[in-house]
C-alpha cells in the first residue's frame, strides 16, 4: 500500500502498482482543507489583534509549495472576509539573511504582522528580524504553525497554530483499513481540530 499527501500522476500510479502496491491513494481531500483552515486561523488571530496589513512567508522548497499555498489561501480568505488587502507573500525559506531582507520589505510595505508557513520559518524570521534590528511583536507580529517544542523556547516565545495530530493519525489509519478491505477511503467525518497557541511573538 502507498499513501501520499499529494495526488499521484498516472505514470506514478502504474509504476507503483507494477512494483506490487495493491492500493494507492492520497489524503489530499483531508489535508488541503485542513491546511487552508490553519492559514485562516493564523490571519484571524492577527486581525482580531488589530493588524490590517498581513504578510505571508512562503517556503523556498518546491516540495512544500502546495501545502504552503493552501495555507496562504486561508490567510487570504481571512483578509478578504475582513475587508483587507490580500497578504503580501514573499518567498523566504529559513535563511536568516533572506528573512532579514523580507522583514525590511514587509516593513516598507506597511505590513505589521506575518503568517509563516510553519514554526521553522517563523523562528528563522525572528532571527532575521534581530539581524535587521526589528523586534516582535512591536515591529512585526509573527505567527507560525505546528507548535514544535522550540516554539516555546523562542525569543520571544512563538505564537503558533496547533492541530490534533492524534486525530490525524486515526483518520489516516482508518483510511488504510478501508482500503485494505476494498472500501473507498473516506476523509475524516469531522474536521481536524486546530487552535491558536497565543504567546509573546504576536
Amino acid at each position: 500500500m502507498v499513501v501520499g499527501l499529494e495526488p499521484f500522476d498516472e505514470d506514478t500510479v502504474r509504476a507503483l502498482r507494477a512494483a506490487g502496491a495493491a492500493v494507492v491513494f492520497t489524503t489530499e481531500a483531508e489535508i488541503h482543507p485542513t491546511m487552508r483552515r490553519m492559514g485562516r486561523l493564523q490571519a484571524q488571530y492577527l486581525i482580531a489583534r488589530g493588524h490590517r496589513r498581513i504578510g505571508y512567508a512562503m517556503p523556498a522548497l518546491d516540495h512544500l509549495r502546495r501545502i504552503a499555498e493552501q495555507r496562504a489561501l486561508g490567510v487570504e480568505d481571512a483578509c478578504t472576509a475582513a475587508g483587507l488587502a490580500p497578504p503580501l507573500v514573499l518567498d523566504t525559506g529559513i535563511d536568516v539573511a533572506v528573512m532579514a531582507r523580507a522583514a525590511r520589505r514587509w516593513r516598507r510595505e506597511q505590513v505589521t504582522a506575518v503568517c509563516a508557513y510553519n514554526d521553522e520559518q517563523a523562528l528563522a524570521l525572528l532571527s532575521g528580524m534581530r539581524q535587521a534590528r526589528l523586534s516582535a511583536p512591536e515591529d512585526l507580529a509573527v505567527i507560525g504553525v505546528d507548535d514544535i517544542p522550540l516554539a516555546r523556547a523562542a525569543e520571544p516565545p512563538l505564537t503558533t497554530v496547533t492541530f490534533d495530530l492524534e486525530g490525524a493519525g486515526h483518520a489516516m489509519a482508518q483510511a488504510v483499513v478501508d482500503a485494505l478491505r476494498d472500501a473507498q477511503p473516506q476523509p475524516s467525518p469531522t474536521p481536524l481540530a486546530c487552535s491558536v497557541v497565543p504567546r509573546a511573538s504576536a
